[in-house]
């Protein structure tokens, strides 16, 4: 038997995210797949996607777009776009090389260079920085903007930025500066516009937006602060059976601790095929899984395997839940759901959408 783990996703759950979400903010979304899809697999998440119509997506990195270009070519499928919003441009031959791939300006210079080499500027975005200390033209250098974008009759695929952590009236002064740029700007010269992240979605209405940038939330990840119960997580489960049980009176050690680091009545030590060679951290030592419905105390994680301190109901072949309280996760380990999916490894770890196993 393979026990191998797995991490089971949920299609209908991502699906009814999108619609909660065009229904909820009346705009259309757009995606974002950085950091592998926020930990649920680029490529499998890309695909559902476009499955659904959603053909336009945003990455940080032009190495996470090559990847959907390159897997998307064994499909036969090109008509998509992907934004790409922190590598620089400084590849030019990628851009031939995939036409899918749309660039974001960071930069004034940026924005020259592009031109001087006469790149296609309706594939490219431009990132306005209001002070998130991150990158973007910044908001003194509009005026040299406004005079490009006019003297060369300029129009782009979007513009945007970013709602970051600010007080409720910051982000409305935010949302006002940004509104009035993209109106100065020239509201046609953009074929979307947006601005806000997942706080934001919740905390305003953006007439000037045509799209909501969804990362967190179309997975039915939730930010501390904002829980919506509407929402749906697509991650159901990280997921692997029992490996190998021993009585705890045959061992004189579990991995690399003393038999006194256990709990004194634990009569088995069940082992699991994950560790944190596979992105299952450390902290989770002195958490819980689930086997046939029971909790059983995480012993010691190591780098390619679990122990647990388990009863006579476990078994070898047991079907193991780890992570079987996502929103209760960061109280034991001080790591988010969202940073402990991130960090599971996509080369040992597969993503799986229920009932499509096979």
């Amino acid at each position: 038997m393979d026990t191998s783990f797995f991490v089971s996703l949920d299609k209908k759950a991502l699906y009814h995210n999108i619609e909660y979400l065009r229904e909820y903010k009346q705009k259309e979304l757009l995606p974002v797949l950085k950091a592998n899809a926020y930990g649920h697999d680029i490529l499998l998440i890309a695909k559902a996607l476009y499955d659904y119509d959603i053909k336009v997506w945003a990455v940080a990195r032009y190495s996470e777009a090559v990847s959907i270009c390159e897997y998307f070519k064994t499909l036969s499928i090109d008509d998509f776009k992907i934004l790409i919003f922190e590598s620089l441009i400084d590849d030019y031959s990628l851009l031939e090389k995939y036409p899918q791939i749309c660039p974001t300006l960071n930069s004034i210079k940026d924005l020259k260079n592009a031109l001087a080499n006469n790149i296609s500027i309706d594939r490219l975005s431009l990132k306005i920085d209001f002070g998130f200390g991150r990158n973007g033209i910044k908001y003194e250098e509009v005026d040299e903007l406004k005079n490009l974008i006019k003297y060369n009759s300029l129009k782009f695929l979007s513009i945007f930025s970013h709602l970051f952590s600010s007080s409720y009236t910051d982000g409305l002064e935010i949302i006002k500066k940004f509104t009035d740029l993209v109106n100065m700007l020239g509201r046609n010269n953009f074929e979307m516009v947006h601005l806000q992240n997942a706080a934001g979605i919740y905390n305003y209405d953006v007439d000037i937006v045509t799209h909501i940038r969804t990362g967190m939330l179309t997975y039915g990840l939730q930010e501390a602060g904002f829980y919506d119960l509407d929402m749906k997580p697509v991650f159901t489960g990280l997921i692997g059976y029992v490996d190998s049980v021993r009585y705890v009176n045959e061992l004189d050690y579990v991995a690399y601790q003393e038999l006194s680091s256990i709990d004194p009545g634990t009569k088995k030590i069940a082992k699991i095929k994950i560790g944190y060679g596979d992105g299952f951290s450390k902290a989770n030592n002195k958490t819980t899984c689930l086997i046939k419905k029971k909790e059983y105390v995480i012993s010691q994680v190591t780098m390619d395997n679990t122990f647990i301190e388990v009863d006579d109901r476990v078994n070898v072949g047991d079907e193991v839940h780890l992570y079987h309280r996502p929103n209760e996760i960061k109280t034991k380990t001080s790591f988010s759901m969202l940073e402990l999916l991130i960090a599971i490894s996509p080369l040992r770890v597969k993503r799986i959408f229920k009932g499509e196993e096979n």
